[in-house]
C-alpha cells in the first residue's frame, strides 16, 4: 500500500521541478520596449591621431568628446566608403562637448577620424539618449545637445544669450528629417528665435558660455 503513495509523491516532485520560475512582467499598460535598458555606449580613449570604427548607420546620434592638448584637435565623421563626411569638431587646445553626427538624412557614418596632439576620449550614442532639458532655463558652455520632453507644438519662442567670441549656432531638430538653423551669429549676442513645431532636440554650437530659455 505504500508503493502507490511513494509514486504519487515522486510525480508531484517531478511536476514541481518542471514548472519554470515566474518571470517578472511589466506593469499593466507599460510598453515593454520602454522597460528595456539601453546598453551603455562604449568609451574610446587614445592619444594623438586615430580612427574609431562603429557599425555603419544613418541613425542620427551624438558623439561626446574630450581632448587635452595644445595644438589643433579635429574629429571627422567618415562614410562607409572611407571618405570624409562632416567635420564635427575643429578647435585648438582643450575641448569638451557633444556634437551631432548624421545631422542630415543623407549622412551615413561608419567611423570617426581623430586628429590630435594629446589625450582624448570619445563616446557615440543615439540622439534619443541625449540629456533631457528639464527646466525652462539652461546655462551651459560649448557644444551641447538637449532633448525636449515632447515635440514642440504651436507658437514657442527661444530666448538666447552667448558670451563667447566665436560662432554661436542653434539648431532645432525633429524626430526625423532635416534640422532648422535658428541662430547663426558671431561673438557676444542675445535675442529671441521661434521654435518650429515638431522640434524634439536642440543642438548648440558655441565656444563660450550660453543661456537658453523657453
Amino acid at each position: 500500500m505504500r508503493i502507490p503513495a511513494l509514486a504519487a509523491a515522486l510525480a508531484a516532485i517531478t511536476i514541481t521541478l518542471a514548472t519554470p520560475p515566474a518571470v517578472a512582467q511589466p506593469a499593466a499598460g507599460t510598453d515593454p520596449a520602454a522597460v528595456a535598458v539601453r546598453p551603455k555606449p562604449r568609451l574610446y580613449k587614445g592619444t594623438g591621431d586615430d580612427v574609431v570604427r562603429i557599425r555603419a548607420t544613418k541613425e542620427r546620434g551624438v558623439v561626446k568628446v574630450t581632448h587635452k592638448g595644445d595644438a589643433n584637435f579635429a574629429v571627422w565623421a567618415i562614410k562607409p566608403n572611407g571618405k570624409r563626411d562632416d567635420l564635427l569638431v575643429n578647435v585648438i587646445g582643450d575641448y569638451s562637448g557633444s556634437v551631432v553626427y548624421n545631422l542630415y538624412p543623407w549622412n551615413k557614418v561608419a567611423a570617426f577620424k581623430i586628429e590630435a596632439d594629446g589625450d582624448w576620449t570619445l563616446q557615440a550614442f543615439p540622439i534619443s539618449a541625449a540629456p533631457l532639458w528639464k527646466t525652462a532655463t539652461v546655462r551651459l558652455k560649448g557644444d551641447r545637445v538637449l532633448k525636449l520632453k515632447a515635440p514642440s507644438k504651436g507658437v514657442r519662442s527661444l530666448r538666447y544669450r552667448h558670451s563667447g567670441d566665436g560662432n554661436f549656432a542653434v539648431y532645432a531638430l525633429p524626430e526625423s528629417g532635416s534640422p532648422e538653423l535658428l541662430v547663426n551669429k558671431i561673438g557676444k549676442v542675445s535675442g529671441k528665435a521661434l521654435i518650429p513645431p515638431g522640434t524634439r532636440y536642440v543642438y548648440v554650437r558655441a565656444d563660450g558660455a550660453w543661456m537658453l530659455r523657453r
